[in-house]
């Protein structure tokens, strides 16, 4: 049997390794004593303090001064008019400066609404006074319903809360009503 034997094919590799080993060791171990934070005498015991107000803007809602309902014939047509205006000293105008919402309440109302359409137009001002119709479309209100008619001022990013009115009409378009 011929054993042949490689000397010193794999030592220098091993002395490589454990050399850089050793100086890897010295080294963080030099960074790790380099790095320690020295003595200080800040100390959290100041007496100073500052006081701020902080205010948020408030946007007055437009007021509503009058609401009717007119349910058309058998209620197929409801029709609710708000009468309203700007508060005053602000220099707000429509489209800009008004946002709307409209609750439907009443199955066909709500059903109808999305399936045949409803508009909301606004005109005016005549002597600062807006008019607002919300025309439910045919059918609105057949079954009797109520609607929640709001406006908001708008100014910027800021919204008002809303003032709004409630009209309502029992089956056929009896006992219309409006209330604000």
């Amino acid at each position: 049997m011929n054993l042949v034997r490689r000397s010193g094919s794999r030592a220098p590799l091993r002395r490589a390794v454990l050399i850089a080993l050793a100086v890897a060791g010295i080294a963080s171990l030099v960074l790790v004593t380099q790095t320690r934070a020295g003595v200080t005498q800040a100390a959290w015991v100041d007496s100073e303090y500052a006081t701020a107000t902080v205010s948020a803007a408030v946007i007055a809602p437009p007021e509503i001064t009058s609401c009717s309902l007119a349910p058309g014939f058998l209620g197929l047509s409801p029709t609710v008019t708000l009468k309203w205006k700007f508060p005053a000293g602000g220099g707000y105008s429509t489209p800009s400066n008004v946002a709307y919402a409209v609750a439907e309440g009443g199955l066909l109302g709500t059903v109808t609404s999305v399936l045949l359409g409803s508009a909301l137009t606004t005109t005016g001002p005549s002597a600062g006074v807006y008019t607002t119709k919300f025309e439910s479309g045919i059918l609105g209100g057949l079954l009797g319903g109520s609607y929640g008619i709001f406006v908001q001022t708008v100014d910027g990013s800021w919204t008002s809360q809303r003032a709004g009115a409630t009209a309502s009409m029992g089956l056929g378009g009896s006992g219309a009503q409006c209330t604000i």
